[in-house]
């Protein structure tokens, strides 16, 4: 098995991100309705931001994360409990 190897395999799942020139940036001109929508079922009440994505995926590249193995781990600051 690859993971006595030392070989991890996990997956992030992040939930809306807001960046300029993204999508999320364009709903907020184009849809502005949607947007609002969306935003308001975040929990913190804003969208992630590209660089809070990456620290987990440092995180999970890092020996600190050495037992962590097939897993998804949602970054979605409860975007997925709604609001």
């Amino acid at each position: 098995m690859w993971c006595r190897q030392g070989l991890r395999v996990n997956a992030i799942a992040p939930g809306s991100i807001e960046f300029p020139g993204g999508v999320w940036e364009q709903r907020k001109t184009d849809n502005s309705a949607l947007y609002e929508r969306t935003r308001n079922t975040i929990p913190a009440g804003r969208m992630a931001t590209p660089d809070e994505i990456a620290e987990v995926a440092l995180f999970l590249a890092s020996a600190q994360a050495r037992w962590i193995n097939g897993q998804v781990l949602t970054v979605d600051g409860g975007q997925l409990l709604g609001a």
